[in-house]
């Protein structure tokens, strides 16, 4: 929280009064006593003896340069006002084995607060994963002020593909149920992002099942396993 420091600055005037009194001693001579000799030089002892002007620059000044009422302060809103906070959420692949590829769909990402909907954005529908170091970028999400906790759900009802050992890439069916987990803000505050784990070593389950012509047909399906790390 910001705090704001208010200084108010005093101005003190200090008056000046000249005071002057008569010569009480007799002047020598013959002239009548009662009667005070002027002094040489005892006119106004203002030059000119005219009632001077005002000082110069004495007038009543203006407003100060700058003195009108200032308008607000770029960005001075109460600083205690909440906003909303903008996340991330990526998908990672772990325990890679043999693939040199495993692009995953996601065809959804829908995000709740207290039962609300959050405003989502997919950014990508088709996430590269057999990547040791790269996290994908999924989608963004604001969650409102005064949130402490949003539940996550990712759909991957689509297909997909992977490779193993550089080969050529095979489908991967991803139509399964979605994935969904609790997420707290002060977490997703940490890094501001939420990052996907998927176990591919437990995650890809090769299948087989007889076919109306009697012959075995195979497939590879997304069973999502993993964790999710902020």
């Amino acid at each position: 929280m910001k705090k704001f420091l208010m200084s108010t600055l005093w101005a003190s005037a200090l008056l000046f009064s000249a005071c002057g009194g008569d010569d009480s001693r007799q002047v020598p001579g013959n002239e009548d006593p009662g009667v005070e000799t002027p002094v040489p030089g005892g006119e106004d002892p203002t030059p000119g003896g005219e009632d001077p002007g005002p000082t110069p620059g004495g007038e009543d000044p203006g407003p100060t340069p700058g003195g009108e009422d200032p308008g607000p302060t770029p960005g001075g809103e109460d600083p205690g006002t909440p906003s909303t906070q903008s996340f991330e959420l990526r998908l990672k692949g772990e325990s890679l084995m043999d693939f040199t590829s495993l692009k995953v769909p996601v065809s959804d990402v829908t995000i709740t607060a207290e039962g609300k909907p959050v405003n989502v954005q997919v950014v990508s529908n088709l996430l590269e994963i057999a990547d040791p170091i790269h996290a994908p970028l999924a989608a963004r999400f604001t969650v409102p002020p005064g949130v402490d906790k949003v539940q996550v759900t990712v759909f991957f009802n689509a297909m997909g593909d992977f490779a193993r050992h550089a080969a050529q890439p095979s489908q991967l069916d991803a139509r399964v149920a979605p994935i969904t987990f609790e997420a707290k803000v002060s977490d997703l505050r940490t890094r501001g992002r939420a990052v996907l784990h998927l176990d591919v070593s437990r995650s890809i389950v090769d299948t087989s099942v007889s076919g109306s012509n009697g012959l075995v047909e195979t497939s590879t399906l997304l069973l999502p396993s993993g964790a999710v790390k902020f």
